[in-house]
């Protein structure tokens, strides 16, 4: 089969890997489309991924596929059924010197039955990160429906843990799919207001159709003030969604007193300055897992129901083959959300 290989750092090929044999508590998945990622596939590409340091890997998580055979003991899946996060080789493991960078971008991968595991005395798979998020998507979902969901269940299940949003306000710094996302599902929530901060205009306009009451542009002398009159005096919740250093400062500097800077985003070696003296004197920072297997269900009714629109977010597709454009396009900021056709 073939596959998306990081050889090192900066260094991608395709490759053909054998493969998997699912074993008794697996099943074999062919993987029709994996998503990229601008945050962890981007990090393994540069290998500034904390968690990341094996070389060479097969790169991708958002990936999603058609299940075409089960092991002896696997009874949760079912041949057919679209499965989301099928893994090449499973993460944290290596197979023939190969090693997983989440391993989604390749023709074939597996899930795990981690219920079944655990019915029959092994309950080592119930809480593992990737096979609790492996579950069966609902058939009438498309294949890019799918993979928007991965990244749309991250989010909300991120604002779910933030402070409830239902009648304040709320400023989104980012107009990736992570910043959007949050700002529609802050809207969902109730909110009051919802302002979203970026650069491009495009986007930006982009946001004022999905989600936005403003959308501002930072290159602005007076955006801040801009998000001050909007607000009353100042914002509820400030989500960081772009991934810099200074954004705790730049939220504090438009919260309402009581607030909270929500952190999504990830900066690189995941550092943030903090300088008490710019708050308000009275507001908290909030960091917050991504659960998405929590969310998802409802990410599928949303989409089944078209409430949302996964092209609202997809922009880009590509076969497996042209993944250097893809990257290239990618780097270059002109994609939301892109990904790789691969069966």
């Amino acid at each position: 089969m073939k596959a998306l290989i990081v050889e090192s750092p900066g260094r991608l090929n395709l490759r053909n890997l054998d493969e998997p044999a699912p074993g008794p508590y697996e099943a074999l998945v062919r993987i029709d489309a994996c998503g990229f990622c601008g945050t962890t596939d981007r990090e393994i590409i540069k290998g500034t991924q904390p968690s990341h340091h094996a070389y060479p890997a097969v790169l991708g998580h958002e990936s999603t596929g058609k299940v075409v055979a089960l092991g002896a003991k696997v009874r949760h899946f079912a041949v057919g059924d679209r499965v989301v996060r099928p893994a090449a080789i499973w993460p944290g493991t290596q197979r023939d010197g190969m090693a997983s960078g989440w391993g989604g971008f390749a023709e074939f991968g597996i899930v795990r039955d981690r219920e079944a595991m655990a019915r029959d005395g092994d309950p080592s798979m119930l809480d593992d990160y990737t096979a609790l998020r492996q579950m069966i998507v609902p058939g009438e979902l498309t294949p890019g429906e799918a993979v928007i969901s991965i990244a749309l269940a991250e989010t909300s299940s991120w604002l779910h843990q933030m402070p409830p949003v239902a009648g304040r306000t709320v400023c989104v710094s980012g107009t990736g799919i992570a910043g959007l996302g949050i700002g529609l599902f802050s809207k969902l929530a109730g909110a009051s207001t919802v302002i979203v901060l970026g650069r491009r205009e495009e986007r930006l306009t982009l946001a004022r159709n999905i989600c936005a009451d403003a959308a501002i542009n930072v290159t602005s002398i007076n955006w801040r003030e801009e998000v001050r009159d909007l607000t009353g005096g100042g914002v509820s919740l400030f989500v960081e969604a772009v991934g810099q250093a200074d954004q705790v400062h730049i939220g504090f500097g438009v919260l309402a007193p009581g607030g909270t800077v929500g952190v999504y985003g990830v900066a690189p070696n995941q550092e943030y300055h903090l300088n008490w003296g710019r708050s308000c004197g009275d507001a908290s920072v909030r960091l917050a897992p991504a659960l998405e297997h929590r969310t998802a269900p409802w990410i599928w009714d949303l989409l089944r129901r078209k409430i949302v629109k996964a092209d609202d977010f997809l922009t880009h597709r590509w076969p497996l083959a042209e993944f250097e454009t893809a990257l290239r396009e990618i780097d270059a900021g002109h994609v939301l959300k892109g990904l790789l056709e691969i069966s």
